[in-house]
Protein backbone atom coordinates (compact mmCIF):
# COMPACT_ATOMS: atom_id res chain seq x y z
CA UNK A 1 0.00 0.00 0.00
CA UNK A 2 1.38 3.41 -1.02
CA UNK A 3 1.63 6.06 1.71
CA UNK A 4 -0.22 9.29 1.16
CA UNK A 5 2.45 11.77 0.05
CA UNK A 6 0.26 14.73 1.03
CA UNK A 7 0.28 13.69 4.66
CA UNK A 8 1.43 16.51 6.91
CA UNK A 9 5.02 16.16 8.06
CA UNK A 10 5.31 16.52 11.83
CA UNK A 11 8.90 17.72 11.76
CA UNK A 12 10.18 21.00 13.14
CA UNK A 13 8.70 22.80 10.14
CA UNK A 14 5.42 23.10 12.04
CA UNK A 15 7.13 25.56 14.34
CA UNK A 16 7.93 27.99 11.55
CA UNK A 17 5.71 30.51 9.86
CA UNK A 18 4.94 30.96 6.21
CA UNK A 19 7.78 29.64 4.05
CA UNK A 20 10.05 29.19 7.10
CA UNK A 21 10.89 32.88 7.37
CA UNK A 22 10.70 33.01 11.17
CA UNK A 23 9.56 30.90 14.12
CA UNK A 24 5.78 30.77 14.60
CA UNK A 25 6.28 31.88 18.24
CA UNK A 26 7.41 35.24 16.88
CA UNK A 27 4.09 35.53 15.08
CA UNK A 28 2.08 34.52 18.13
CA UNK A 29 3.93 37.19 20.14
CA UNK A 30 4.36 39.81 17.44
CA UNK A 31 4.19 42.75 19.85
CA UNK A 32 6.95 41.31 22.05
CA UNK A 33 9.07 40.39 19.03
CA UNK A 34 8.76 43.87 17.56
CA UNK A 35 9.56 45.46 20.93
CA UNK A 36 12.75 43.36 21.14
CA UNK A 37 13.71 44.58 17.65
CA UNK A 38 12.79 48.23 18.07
CA UNK A 39 14.19 48.96 21.57
CA UNK A 40 17.90 48.44 20.78
CA UNK A 41 17.60 50.37 17.52
CA UNK A 42 16.06 53.31 19.35
CA UNK A 43 18.91 53.16 21.89
CA UNK A 44 21.45 53.33 19.07
CA UNK A 45 19.53 56.14 17.37
CA UNK A 46 19.37 58.11 20.64
CA UNK A 47 23.13 57.72 21.07
CA UNK A 48 23.98 58.90 17.54
CA UNK A 49 25.64 62.25 17.06
CA UNK A 50 22.54 63.51 15.25
CA UNK A 51 22.54 66.52 12.97
CA UNK A 52 19.18 67.87 14.04
CA UNK A 53 15.82 67.26 15.63
CA UNK A 54 12.18 67.69 14.70
CA UNK A 55 10.63 71.12 14.93
CA UNK A 56 9.14 71.96 18.28
CA UNK A 57 12.12 70.73 20.32
CA UNK A 58 14.44 73.25 22.02
CA UNK A 59 17.55 71.17 21.47
CA UNK A 60 18.92 67.68 20.89
CA UNK A 61 18.71 66.88 24.61
CA UNK A 62 14.97 67.36 24.58
CA UNK A 63 14.69 65.18 21.45
CA UNK A 64 16.85 62.49 23.10
CA UNK A 65 14.62 62.58 26.21
CA UNK A 66 11.62 61.96 23.95
CA UNK A 67 13.41 59.06 22.27
CA UNK A 68 14.15 57.68 25.77
CA UNK A 69 10.42 57.65 26.53
CA UNK A 70 9.92 55.59 23.36
CA UNK A 71 12.68 53.22 24.49
CA UNK A 72 11.08 52.85 27.91
CA UNK A 73 7.79 51.85 26.30
CA UNK A 74 9.35 49.16 24.11
CA UNK A 75 11.55 47.88 26.94
CA UNK A 76 8.40 47.28 28.98
CA UNK A 77 6.85 45.22 26.17
CA UNK A 78 9.88 43.07 25.31
CA UNK A 79 8.97 40.14 27.52
CA UNK A 80 5.69 40.81 29.26
CA UNK A 81 2.04 41.53 28.72
CA UNK A 82 1.14 42.34 32.31
CA UNK A 83 1.91 45.94 33.23
CA UNK A 84 1.24 47.86 36.43
CA UNK A 85 -0.81 51.04 36.27
CA UNK A 86 2.37 53.17 36.26
CA UNK A 87 3.98 50.99 33.59
CA UNK A 88 0.85 51.26 31.47
CA UNK A 89 1.11 55.07 31.63
CA UNK A 90 4.80 54.90 30.67
CA UNK A 91 4.00 52.58 27.80
CA UNK A 92 1.10 54.71 26.57
CA UNK A 93 3.18 57.88 26.59
CA UNK A 94 6.11 56.25 24.81
CA UNK A 95 4.07 54.50 22.13
CA UNK A 96 2.12 57.71 21.46
CA UNK A 97 5.41 59.55 20.97
CA UNK A 98 6.71 56.73 18.75
CA UNK A 99 3.64 57.04 16.52
CA UNK A 100 3.87 60.83 16.46
CA UNK A 101 7.58 60.96 15.61
CA UNK A 102 7.98 57.74 13.62
CA UNK A 103 8.76 59.66 10.45
CA UNK A 104 11.44 61.65 12.32
CA UNK A 105 13.52 58.61 13.28
CA UNK A 106 16.26 59.30 10.78
CA UNK A 107 19.40 61.39 10.62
Amino acid sequence: MKKNSKRKNTSDSEHWSHKHDYPIEEVWNTKNTLARLIAPRLVTFRDLDKHGHPGGFKDIREWNATIQKMIDAFELMKYTDCLSEEETKTFSEGITLFCKYFRNLWD
